[in-house]
């Protein structure tokens, strides 16, 4: 489900009985449906001009408003919440409390996705207690945007079911909304839909799905949409539906491509990495990860610009206030720019956990593609090397130093790939000797083996495979987790705990101990 502005675009609905408040609101709506999804400069100039041409705090507060908007879907959430800033100081000079409510729950949602919650919380209690003196029609709508906004957090914690019971009630209200009501409905049901998704109860998220797109259908081609038609190949892509949500994810696509809306991008490449690792699409795959990174990176790099800014901002007024204010006031904007420092490096943290997250899910389809990967290209280094071998004999006539025959190169390949298959190498006492015996080799050739087509000295080509059997079980079996590092290190044949935590770490660039608190946190699967 999308974390996006819900307390602002119901305000779409409510429109001046003026010829020019019929004008305005007529250039609002398609800049926001049509423009804002191809041409989206054009979109941000669109909003400009509404703003200088406004004359009231009412059309000032909607311009600044669709321009704070348009900031939010592209992920620069620094200039977005400094357009609603602007338009909290004009409105909440007026007794128009259904656009002040408006303004602080935006703000309340835009806090929350930084993860700034003290913030999120004053705001959104600020638009709770404004919401009371609301008296004409906009109530109804005001009562379904703090319904979906209670959704969105019960999302956010997991508690999908809780979030359908808010939805399926704010969709009561919006059943009596005059304005825009298709585009709110639709997009409800599309959130409805979301929530069955988590909840792998994919039959309900598509009949949601379809609900959303039938009710979408006359409507411009934006961001929703493009989350309906993504939402659809999930779920056809959960069924093993694989050509319907091919059709659906190419819709998804061609949305995104159009949209600056960076969240809608990441979803959409989410589900094209599924889908390309579900059919064994490994160059596409591959290609997909680079893509998603990219956006990842701009999502984050985003995020920490706005705390940036917000750390430069405090600083400045901190060497203001210095030169004017007593003792005891100093103290308490220090106070202020601690906290936020704190606030700050939370967010680094959980940026950084997310990346922790993404390393390990890595790590879990590399391991899944392995035995795809090396099958197809074992035979082919082969006849590289043999190759090679020919045209080295052609050019250099002296007699080389270590010869080897292929079909003996093969018979050992293939005694290593079914020493691999056992769990022999997690036993004490292996080495290179006793490995040789299983092979029915010596010690020369099987190094040779192991440095040439495994890339590995026998030592690090032993740890290597401890440590993916591990890494197998702890995903596989819930119950790994919840044994001692020590008892984990002896089970894969390591000498002492501290060995295997290293050795561990050199292979994930990650520690077991975090590793298995993010397999716990985030519930990830071998086939998920």
């Amino acid at each position: 489900m999308p974390r996006t502005f819900l307390l602002y675009f119901l305000a779409l609905g409510f429109l001046a009985k003026a010829q020019n408040a019929e004008k305005f609101d007529a250039i609002f709506n398609k800049t926001f449906m049509e423009v804002a999804q191809n041409n989206f400069n054009k979109a941000l100039e669109n909003a400009d001009s509404l703003y200088q041409i406004s004359e009231t705090p009412y059309f000032k507060t909607k311009s600044l408003m669709l321009t704070a908007t348009l900031y939010q879907q592209s992920g620069d959430l620094n200039q977005s919440i400094a357009y609603a800033l602007k338009s909290e100081k004009i409105i909440t000079e007026t007794t128009n409390y259904t656009w002040i409510t408006r303004v602080y729950g935006f703000l309340a949602t835009q806090y929350r996705l930084l993860g700034l919650f003290t913030e999120s919380k004053k705001y959104g209690d600020l638009a709770f207690e404004t919401a009371k003196k609301i008296e004409d029609k906009s109530r109804i709508s005001t009562v379904a945007m703090i319904l979906q906004e209670l959704a969105i957090r019960e999302f956010d914690q997991k508690n999908y079911k809780a979030a359908i019971r808010y939805l399926n009630e704010a969709k009561s209200y919006l059943k009596e909304v005059q304005q825009n009501q298709a585009y709110l409905i639709a997009q409800n049901e599309q959130w409805l839909g979301d929530c069955y998704v988590r909840l792998n109860e994919f039959e309900n998220a598509l009949k949601y799905f379809q609900s959303s797109r039938k009710i979408y259908c006359d409507l411009p081609d934006n961001y929703v949409k493009g989350l309906i038609f993504d939402g659809m190949a999930f779920s056809y892509l959960s069924k093993e539906e694989f050509g319907l949500a091919k059709i659906y994810l190419d819709s998804a696509k061609a949305i995104a491509d159009q949209s600056n809306y960076l969240e809608l991008k990441n979803r959409v490449l989410n589900t094209s990495e599924a889908y390309y690792l579900a059919t064994k699409d490994l160059e596409n795959i591959s290609l997909t990860k680079q893509e998603k990174d990219a956006i990842s990176n701009q999502i984050d790099d985003k995020k920490l610009l706005f705390v940036d800014g917000l750390l430069a901002k405090i600083n400045q007024e901190n060497t203001v206030i210095k030169e004017e204010v007593h003792f005891k006031t100093r103290i308490l904007f220090v106070s202020i720019a601690l906290l936020i420092c704190a606030l700050a490096y939370f967010i680094f943290y959980r940026i950084q956990q997310q990346k922790n997250i993404n390393r390990i899910k890595k790590i879990i389809t590399e391991l899944e593609l392995k035995n795809i990967v090396y099958k197809e290209t074992r035979l082919e280094d082969l006849t590289s090397l043999q190759s090679e071998e020919s045209s080295l004999e052609a050019e250099i006539p002296q007699e080389p130093t270590f010869m080897m025959n292929p079909e003996t190169e093969e018979k050992l390949i293939q005694k290593l790939e079914d020493f691999e298959s056992t769990t022999l190498f997690t036993e004490n006492a292996i080495s290179l000797s006793s490995l040789a015996i299983y092979c029915e080799t010596n010690t020369k050739y099987l190094s040779y083996i192991i440095n040439t087509y495994k890339k590995q000295d026998f030592y690090n080509y032993i740890n290597e495979l401890r440590i993916n059997y591990i890494i197998n079980q702890l995903n596989q079996n819930p119950l790994y987790r919840k044994y001692k590092i020590a008892t984990l290190a002896e089970e894969a044949g390591f000498s002492s705990q501290n060995k295997f935590a290293t050795v561990f770490k050199k292979v994930t660039s990650i520690s077991p101990s975090v590793f298995i608190k993010y397999l716990e946190e985030e519930k990830i699967e071998l086939n998920a």
